[in-house]
């Protein structure tokens, strides 16, 4: 359209004929004759204006529809000469249109009419009459598309039509790909019980275990294209690309049974942890995540893989009892550093877990005792005293001279603390499982003593950090520090009791996981004048405690034909021990080798496990949150108890599976 167009508003009108009305008004007054003339030549004016006016609206409705027919021309030229796949739909499911570069994504001759899910099964997903701008990224045969769609609905059909359009993808996700299967992977690798493995074997076949230690390892990775380095005497460093790591993953790291096999004249037989290192900007990095990994797979007793990329951590492994070291070196030397943090601090707050049993109050009450004993300001962080404490603390607090006064709450001991302060935790390392978790954020100096596998939700900042999976409990450990406390030291008689108490619980008189130094340690209680029959008293249930673990049993069910899991759908003070008294009774039920009883516990499901070592409590109760030990473990859920059952009987069923890929892959 070549005409120019005039346009003329309301202002436009008033503006134009003002000027000759108010000249005609003034001339009525002095000429009457040529004021009329002057009138009419104002309306004459106006229906001009008025004219021009309509048809310069002509003008422009017939410009918006040419302009109106060029863009519907240009828009289907584009649509039908657009290099990439365009599908049009309806009512978000059924294809009504589509180009012929959609078509030849298929073998399908005809798609008109059919649903768009029987070709890209991932839209079946979305909900098209939703707007977004996130693209859907699908895999097509060997090439990557990311789809992107505006839908559009329409009143006049009353129904909804999709514009979809597809991009080629498949060479930035190459070399996505590329990026990620070359770029580097750091495990770091210790032999766990080197030391105790050498002593074990003949000094003549010594150098032909750890040759045929080295040999395996080093056999190993190479075929992996894997550059090994050994570091120290039980120590090497690995570095490889990803894509071979992931063969090795894939495996489920099979070099942990492949070292575990090696028989060269040792009686003890030797495992490896593995700590892998997946994320960081530099090489110095990626190997800082695989030295973090190594430690918590220390920590957790040995034999497994622990692998850490960013935040995240999976594990490998950890099937098998941790192996109680011979030597009690570290045990000294934590014993000495925990004395000297104490004496240079100004005030100790000692505290074991929240809802505490036996081990955490006898733990925390040893290292109390330690403390007293050289003179310094020390209190025992309790907030409430529960029912598998109450008859050992109401005998401590009635024997135990000074105790008393010394018990404090979270709130008291955040009164008293200062910049000075130590805080030392027993029987537990997560943080939020403390008695008084703020404790954890107002004080740089905290030691943990600890017998349960390191969880990812651990305390970080730790001064001294003793966990050692391999020990029966907390209280083993800290007996065999306070041994090393003073030549002289020796526990109050209340201490002692309480001590064995603990290590009696965690053992069930004596039955899982003790070792040599489990009993040299009640040795050492018994010295100090622990005496077992007032422990054996201690222990006694109620009537009422003995008909509940009754009802529990009689609940149970037995699944997968070897795992017992009870209920005890009541909530009261107790409710865990209950629980955890009745998943060991439900053990002593022959064919049964794991049992899990649930219970209600603060407003959630507590649930305890129990094995005698063919299953892995821990790692099926890992995998809802928990954590513990081979034979015993525990963990909370904030749901119903018949939604806690399914998660547990989902981690049972997770668990065995992989235990039979791996039994499969043994024979292969």
């Amino acid at each position: 359209m070549k005409e120019k167009l005039r346009y003329f508003t309301k202002e436009n009108y008033i503006f134009i004929l003002i000027l000759p009305l108010i000249i005609s008004i003034i001339l009525f007054f002095y000429e009457k004759i040529f004021a009329t003339i002057g009138l009419i030549l104002v309306v004459l004016l106006y229906f001009y204006i008025k004219k021009i006016d309509d048809n310069n609206e002509d003008f422009f409705q017939a410009y918006i529809d040419e302009l109106d027919y060029s863009f519907d021309e240009i828009t289907k030229n584009v649509v039908f000469q657009m290099p990439f796949p365009i599908v049009i739909l309806e009512d978000g499911k059924t294809i009504k249109w589509h180009n012929s570069n959609f078509k030849e994504l298929f073998e399908a001759k005809n798609l008109i009419g059919k649903s768009v899910n029987n070709f890209i099964t991932d839209f079946s997903q979305i909900d098209f009459s939703k707007q977004s701008t996130d693209p859907i990224t699908v895999d097509i045969y060997d090439k990557v598309y990311e789809f992107y769609y505006s839908t559009i609905k329409r009143e006049k059909f009353d129904d909804e039509l999709t514009f979809i359009y597809g991009i080629d993808n498949t060479s930035d996700e190459n070399i996505k790909k590329i990026f990620k299967d070359r770029r580097l992977v750091v495990l770091t690798m210790y032999i766990d019980n080197f030391d105790d493995l050498r002593q074990s074997t003949k000094a003549s076949d010594r150098s032909s275990l750890t040759g045929e230690i080295d040999r395996i390892i080093m056999n190993y990775f190479e075929k992996f294209g894997a550059m090994v380095r050994k570091y120290e005497n039980d120590r090497y460093m690995v570095m490889i690309h990803y894509d071979d790591y992931k063969k090795i993953y894939d495996s489920k790291f099979k070099i942990l049974d492949l070292v575990r096999e090696v028989k060269k004249g040792n009686s003890i037989q030797p495992t490896l942890s593995v700590g892998v290192g997946l994320s960081g900007s530099k090489p110095i990095d990626i190997y800082e995540e695989s030295r973090i990994s190594i430690d918590i797979a220390l920590s957790r007793g040995g034999d497994q893989v622990v692998i850490k990329e960013g935040d995240n951590y999976e594990y490998f492994g950890g099937k098998s009892k941790a192996t109680e070291k011979i030597s009690k070196v570290r045990s000294r030397v934590i014993s000495q550093a925990l004395k000297r943090m104490v004496e240079t601090s100004s005030k100790v707050f000692v505290m074991g877990h929240n809802n505490p049993d036996m081990d955490s109050f006898g733990s925390a009450l040893g290292i109390y005792e330690g403390i007293k004993s050289i003179g310094k300001e020390c209190y025992f962080v309790l907030n409430e005293v529960n029912k598998p404490i109450e008859n050992i603390y109401n005998r401590t607090v009635e024997d135990l001279e000074g105790f008393r006064e010394n018990v404090v709450t979270e709130i008291k001991a955040l009164e008293l603390m200062d910049q000075g302060s130590l805080v030392i935790v027993t029987d537990n390392h997560r943080k939020n499982s403390t008695e008084a978790p703020s404790l954890i954020d107002r004080t740089e100096q905290i030691v943990i003593i600890d017998h349960h596998r390191r969880g990812n939700d651990y305390i970080r900042n730790a001064t001294i950090s003793y966990i050692e999976p391999y020990a029966s409990s907390a209280s083993e450990l800290v007996t065999e520090i306070l041994n090393y406390f003073d030549e002289s030291f020796k526990a109050r008689v209340p201490v002692a009791e309480a001590l064995l108490a603990g290590l009696t619980v965690d053992t069930k008189n004596f039955v899982y996981q003790t070792g040599v130094r489990t009993f040299e340690a009640a040795s050492i209680l018994k010295r100090w004048g622990a005496d077992s029959i007032i422990i054996k008293r201690m222990f006694k249930d109620d009537f009422e405690i003995v008909k509940y673990k009754s009802e529990v049993i009689a609940d149970s069910t037995v699944v997968n034909d070897f795992i017992a899991i009870g209920h005890f759908n009541r909530e009261m003070d107790g409710s865990t021990l209950i629980a955890s008294q009745a998943a060991d009774d439900l053990l002593n039920i022959k064919g049964v080798k794991a049992s899990f009883v649930l219970t209600r516990s603060n407003d959630k499901i507590h649930i305890s496990g129990r094995s005698l070592g063919d299953i892995s409590v821990q790692l099926i109760l890992e995998r809802i949150g928990g954590g513990g030990h081979l034979t015993s473990a525990a963990t909370q859920l904030d749901m119903s108890i018949e939604e806690a059952e399914i998660m547990l009987k989902k981690a049972i069923k997770e668990y065995l599976e992989e235990e039979v890929e791996k039994n499969e892959d043994n024979i292969n």
